[in-house]
């Protein structure tokens, strides 16, 4: 079983190696356009963000955040993007809607990044690799994977429009795009637990280095 999951992970990989690139390249640009956001922001919004991250530290070093709220809020939120790309693939104009999507979640994991460092240095930047590295090794290649089977699914929608032979093998292609689908939004499950349960042990251990 293990050697046929492997198999076809890397059968698949190699059929479209072009559009993980694609769709990887999309995510990294997303990242770098973030970090590049940070320094257009104007001084107030600065000053409101800083706020707001020493109030998060402070919270953290001095009171016990409710877990079964925190826990609903990052299982929710992981699994979101993956239910938001695989609908958008389920569409003919999900190309480039899931294209966007990708761009966002890079975007927001950039800014987030761009601004702990711009406002504390090394500090920031090691806070960066507790805070939201862990669970992104999770989300992120389930963002990649997600991404690339739902521009898969989309084209071959749009191709079905001009290809009549197409339309009887739909529902076998519907069938291993929600299976998969559905094993991304596992994944990123495990993400938000991750998330919820070990990233704060890691974040409590440095807020008061961070402060």
């Amino acid at each position: 079983m293990r050697f046929w999951v492997r198999q076809v992970s890397v059968e698949y990989l190699k059929s479209k190696w072009h559009l993980f690139l694609f769709v990887t390249v999309f995510l990294l640009v997303g990242i770098y356009f973030g970090a590049a956001a940070v320094g257009e922001i104007n001084a107030d919004q600065t000053d409101h963000l800083s706020e707001y991250l020493n109030s998060f530290l402070n919270q953290v070093t001095s009171s016990t955040v409710s877990e079964q709220l925190f826990f609903r809020h990052n299982i929710l939120y992981s699994i979101y993007i993956i239910v938001a790309i695989y609908i958008l693939g389920l569409t003919v104009i999900g190309i480039p809607l899931v294209l966007v999507t990708v761009f966002t979640k890079g975007f927001m994991i950039g800014f987030t990044i761009g601004f702990l460092v711009q406002e504390k240095a090394f500090k920031g930047f090691m806070f960066a690799l507790i805070s939201v590295l862990p669970h992104n090794l999770l989300v992120l290649p389930a963002v990649i994977v997600g991404g690339v089977a739902a521009l898969s699914f989309s084209a071959m929608l749009i191709k079905r429009r001009f290809q009549s032979r197409l339309t009887s093998g739909i529902r076998g292609y519907f069938g291993a795009y929600t299976i998969l689908m559905l094993v991304l939004c596992v994944i990123t499950g495990a993400a938000g637990i991750l998330e919820t349960y070990v990233t704060p042990v890691f974040i409590k251990s440095v807020a008061n280095y961070i402060k």
